[in-house]
């Protein structure tokens, strides 16, 4: 016998007001500001009825943006409508919820790729391009002094002297 996906799914919220809060998913799982919503989101932008995750051949899940003006978002992206899996980040106003299946390994969480793509290093490369910036404009000063008539007419000079003295 298949497992209900009620009690498999449920929502963690991440963020906004909805933090620290879990919601067990039924059949119909709607999404808004109304109150007869299972989320109740009380903010500017969002739509009485917002969005809504629904249950297919009953072990997979559907979301539907119900055609609210300020959007819903799956893992940064848009959407309209779409599957979702253990580990989809949704995002509606400023509220966050995981989509979280107990037992379940997350298919996009921490997977070699979202690794890669988060471990790009703002900071290393303003300090390496800071480093090559000062080496190029060393190699001027010492190796092409002729280049310095240049820098005298951008009011150049007395920056660099600042800087090696």
């Amino acid at each position: 016998m298949e497992p209900e996906i009620m009690s498999l799914f449920k929502l963690k919220g991440t963020s906004g007001s909805v933090i620290n809060q879990s919601y067990p998913l039924g059949e119909s799982f709607v999404l808004g500001s109304s109150a007869d919503c299972q989320v109740q989101i009380e903010e500017p932008g969002v739509a009485a009825h917002h969005a809504e995750i629904t249950t297919v051949d009953g072990n997979t899940l559907l979301l539907k943006d119900l055609g609210s003006q300020s959007g819903t978002f799956v893992n940064g992206e848009s959407v309209v409508e779409t599957r979702l899996s253990s580990g989809d980040e949704i995002h509606i106003g400023s509220c966050r919820w995981m989509l979280q299946a107990p037992g379940l390994r997350p298919e996009r969480v921490l997977t070699a790729e979202v690794v890669k793509k988060s471990s790009f290093d703002w900071v290393r490369l303003f300090a390496w391009t800071t480093v090559a910036a000062t080496a190029g404009a060393t190699a001027v000063i010492v190796w092409k002094p002729e280049w310095l008539d240049t820098l005298r007419v951008l009011e150049w000079l007395d920056i660099l002297r600042a800087l090696i003295e």
